[in-house]
């Protein structure tokens, strides 16, 4: 409860809410379709196993490949299923992951929580620019420092420069 009152206080205290800086669609749409694809072939690599180890021995072939194509087929089905909990692990991160801009400050969402920025308490600010295949950068990393040392990072959000342009003019380093 007490959680609830300082963080509605922090917010009171970052003035009026201005905007939000979401993820950017592309990424998690990637992630959310391949977890789902791992997700579908986990499926079918365990019931493919299954089918085979219900099934009668083979006659013509040893039942030693029938042994093996059991054990492959589960152990696909096993890896496809980690990869699509590691997926939709990160999806969920993507999704969580936020910038909220007030009038006084920031504050910064993930899915462990979040952390505000009051624009007279920040310490540090640095911006690296993250490039692909070509000169002209395809993302930022941004990491701002409070006067008491927490920190936070932040990138691939919708409109990012713009407010990389508005934290930098607020801020006094």
């Amino acid at each position: 409860m007490t959680e609830i009152l300082n963080q509605s206080n922090e917010l009171h205290r970052l003035g009026k809410f201005r905007k939000t800086y979401t993820p950017r669609a592309a990424p998690g749409k990637v992630m959310l379709g391949s977890a789902i694809f791992c997700g579908l072939m986990s499926v079918i690599e365990f019931a493919n196993a299954i089918s085979k180890h219900l099934g009668p021995p083979n006659t013509i072939i040893s039942d030693r490949y029938r042994q093996d194509a059991i054990l492959i087929a589960a152990i696909l089905g096993a890896v496809f299923f980690v990869i699509a909990v590691i997926l939709s692990a990160l999806y969920y991160t993507h999704k969580k992951h936020h910038v909220d801009l007030y009038e006084h400050g920031f504050v910064v969402v993930t899915w462990r929580g979040s952390t505000s920025f009051h624009w007279d308490e920040i310490y540090d600010l640095q911006i690296m620019p993250i490039y692909g295949r070509s000169r002209r950068p395809v993302n930022w990393n941004f990491t701002v420092t409070r006067d008491d040392g927490v920190k936070a990072q932040f990138r691939g959000l919708e409109g990012l420069e713009s407010l990389g342009r508005i934290i930098e003019g607020k801020i006094e380093l």
